[in-house]
């Protein structure tokens, strides 16, 4: 492994962007596949290439990851070279998919969970996707399988997050990971159920009496919880990690900081390239990998914790501003705006 100061610790691969729902937030407009999508072979190589790297953690995602025919056998490779591998689902294959889990050697997956039975419908664009999910999830905790809600908090749920949490804790979910919605891909035809900042507020306080209350662990997603008082996150925030320890692959091969950065981040791709010529060219993700203060813009700019935030979540900042470093989605700067 070479000395290189960067390791794609973390990394989010899209499987597919195949997906059976049609959901009104979905930031990669999911529903038909990418042209020209990996093979199983170039798939299985990528897995090696990740290793040499020192990938940690990765998650299958998508589109919908259990429409993917190989995933299971990516699933077990990586498990086989060390790398802790997760599965983020919709849910509507789940209860069939739980052997193949099993077999491959998966223990841990999130279920996208994003209201109480109406509401999940109606942004997922299905009407029986809630009660499907559900009842996957029962079925992978009865298995052994420790199965967590992935909530994307917008206007059409936010009011919904204590009937989530206490339905949570009757199914017996060993996690609920709540993030925002963010205007990308089909949301921004759906702007009107985006956040206004000042709603951070009232999740950060949902989010902390959780914590405190010890019943379930509930998490704030990297886009959620900056420097909060009091804190929601574990560890103070260091900045995005896209580019630095994160790593996002798109079905088509593509390699991008984050996966939920839009196209016009990709820095390669695996079919041109190999992994390591991409990630460990200096030239490339230079908006993370060498960021100084005055690349931050906006309220960011005079922030007394611009440095080490570096304008929060990436993916979330560009979506609100065009700007990588101006982010009004941040706690802290609704805490102190309200202080002025």
């Amino acid at each position: 492994m070479s000395d290189f100061p960067f390791k794609p610790e973390v990394v989010g691969w899209e499987l597919t962007l195949r997906c059976n729902m049609n959901c009104i937030h979905c930031g990669s407009t999911a529903g038909e596949p990418r042209p020209n999508e990996l093979t199983e072979k170039e798939g299985l190589d990528l897995i090696d290439q990740m290793a040499e790297l020192g990938t940690k953690i990765l998650t299958l995602s998508g589109g919908e990851p259990l429409m993917h025919p190989s995933w299971h056998i990516y699933a077990k490779k990586l498990v086989e070279k060390g790398i802790a591998a997760y599965i983020i689902t919709n849910g509507l294959l789940l209860e069939a998919a739980i052997p193949k889990m099993l077999e491959a050697g998966m223990r841990r997956i999130g279920v996208s969970i994003d209201g109480m039975e109406k509401t999940h419908n109606f942004i997922r664009n299905h009407p029986n996707s809630f009660q499907i999910a559900m009842k996957g999830i029962k079925k992978a905790i009865e298995n052994g399988i420790a199965a967590g809600a992935i909530t994307h908090i917008s206007k059409a749920n936010i009011g919904e997050m204590e009937d989530m949490y206490q339905h949570f804790l009757k199914v017996g979910l060993s996690f609920w990971q709540i993030q925002i919605t963010f205007s990308q891909g089909r949301m921004k035809t759906h702007d009107d159920y985006a956040l206004d900042p000042q709603q951070m507020l009232d999740i950060a306080d949902f989010i902390y009496k959780k914590q405190q209350e010890g019943k379930m662990q509930v998490v704030p997603g990297d886009n959620m919880g900056y420097y909060c008082e009091p804190p929601i996150t574990k560890r103070p925030f260091k900045g995005c990690f896209a580019g630095r320890h994160l790593m996002g692959v798109d079905a088509d091969g593509s390699i991008k900081g984050c996966l939920s950065l839009p196209r016009e981040f990709v820095e390669g791709n695996i079919r041109t390239e190999s992994l390591r010529t991409i990630w460990e060219d200096p030239q490339r993700f230079k908006y993370n990998r060498y960021f100084s203060t005055d690349m931050l813009e906006g309220y960011c700019k005079d922030c007394p914790k611009g440095d080490p935030c570096r304008g929060g979540c990436t993916v979330t900042a560009y979506a609100a501003t065009g700007s990588k470093f101006n982010n009004p989605y941040c706690v802290y700067r609704v805490m102190r705006e309200k202080q002025v």
